[in-house]
């Protein structure tokens, strides 16, 4: 892989990642496009994952501190497991165990759907369910949260383990549908895939020992996909307060289609 590819490959999971149109959705149909084949290799994933998840922590830093924080007072301290750090490490923690066990399960056969066309089908069910989430709820702390309210988010979480299925749309979606407000959806969202993520890259190491890549193009995908991540959480935050979630469900389809038409009458 040339370093000009691990740059486009980067900036499309930074860019997608985070918006509910499905990273490595993107990521297969980028591959296609281009020309550099159908099947992406699952090093390619590990890579840009692990620069989204350095824009994560760089942004949610602070919520990062207070959840840890709150996490390891609540253990001992009843007062501490009224706050809002504990709170929040419990709703994360519960929400990543489905998650887990549903990634664990799928890893062996996701990777046959790193194809066009099972992506755009993927898609276009993204699609429909961005367009019937409803609005911003009015639950702004994750004390109003219950854990049922997280498992839910967690199932969802682990379904999009499914290319072409967003991680953050279906996460987001579904705290909304619980009554999540537009900043608290995505911020538990976000932590959620922070958890899941850091064991995704220590699984992750042997892949890059085995596939024997160069330095420079991991290095580049990783800081691409960073520093468009980064660009990306930012506009994300403007367009759930301003209740234009559903927006990105035209594009979705449009994509789906435009895909599968591609492949059927070429």
């Amino acid at each position: 892989m040339s370093v000009s590819q691990a740059a486009i490959l980067g900036v499309v999971q930074g860019l997608t990642e985070f918006l509910p149109i499905s990273s490595s959705g993107h990521l297969v149909l980028a591959n296609y496009y281009l020309g550099w084949g159908e099947v992406l290799p699952l090093y390619v994933d590990i890579a840009t994952n692990t620069g989204t998840l350095l824009a994560v922590l760089f942004v949610f830093r602070f919520d990062v501190w207070t959840a840890a924080q709150g996490f390891f007072r609540g253990i001992v301290s009843q007062e501490a497991r009224r706050q809002e750090g504990w709170n929040v490490a419990r709703l994360v923690l519960v929400g990543s165990l489905p998650t887990a066990l549903i990634g664990l399960a799928l890893k062996g056969g996701f990777e046959r759907l790193n194809a066009p066309v099972p992506v755009s089908v993927a898609l276009l069910a993204t699609g429909f369910l961005l367009w019937f989430t409803p609005k911003p709820g009015t639950k702004d702390r994750a004390g109003q949260l219950s854990l049922r309210d997280a498992l839910i988010a967690g199932v969802a979480q682990g379904l999009a383990v499914i290319p072409g299925i967003s991680r953050s749309g279906v996460t987001i979606a579904s705290l909304l549908w619980r009554g999540a407000s537009s900043e608290l959806a995505p911020r538990l969202s976000f932590l959620m895939y922070l958890t899941v993520s850091v064991g995704v890259a220590f699984l992750g190491l042997g892949e890059f020992r085995e596939a024997n890549l160069p330095v420079a193009p991991l290095l580049v995908m990783t800081i691409a996909s960073f520093l468009s991540g980064y660009v990306a959480l930012l506009w994300l935050f403007s367009v759930l307060r301003k209740g234009r979630f559903r927006w990105f469900a035209p594009y979705l389809w449009g994509v789906g289609l435009l895909t599968l038409a591609h492949v059927y009458l070429r």
